[in-house]
């Protein structure tokens, strides 16, 4: 868990991570960290769903390829749970298909890798805020 401070700051807003490889779990903390919101990271979508009654989610960062349950069957699982927390998926190998799978699980966005840090940055800003990224 990473403690943020910077120029979001509503009360109980947890940002919630999950991305199987360390360096790009510990970079999207690290970029999230000036949003002044609490950051959990996750190393799979298992972990997650293990803590889920501990974690007031605010939002969900998933990358899309996870070892075990994939970033969108997480979307769904979450969904049936109750959890609609906005939900932003990342992801290096997509297409068209995949990206419309995820939009229609409930993600509010489906960002391609590598992507510009500012973009995802106002992604996640308008997401919490509930307005378009534009």
């Amino acid at each position: 868990m990473v403690q943020a401070s910077g120029e979001i700051t509503p009360a109980g807003v947890s940002l919630c991570v999950v991305e199987h490889d360390a360096d790009a779990r510990t970079s999207l903390a690290a970029l999230f960290a000036g949003l002044g919101i609490d950051v959990r990271t996750y190393t799979s979508a298992e972990d997650l769903l293990s803590t889920l009654d501990q974690v007031e989610m605010s939002m969900l960062v998933s990358e899309l390829t996870l070892p075990g349950i994939s970033g969108i069957e997480l979307l769904r699982r979450l969904r049936e749970r109750g959890v609609r927390a906005p939900t932003i998926l990342l992801s290096e190998d997509s297409d068209i298909p995949t990206a419309v799978d995820a939009i229609r699980a409930g993600a509010v966005d489906f960002i391609e890798k590598p992507f510009i840090d500012r973009v995802l940055l106002r992604r996640v800003k308008a997401a919490l805020e509930g307005s378009s990224p534009n």
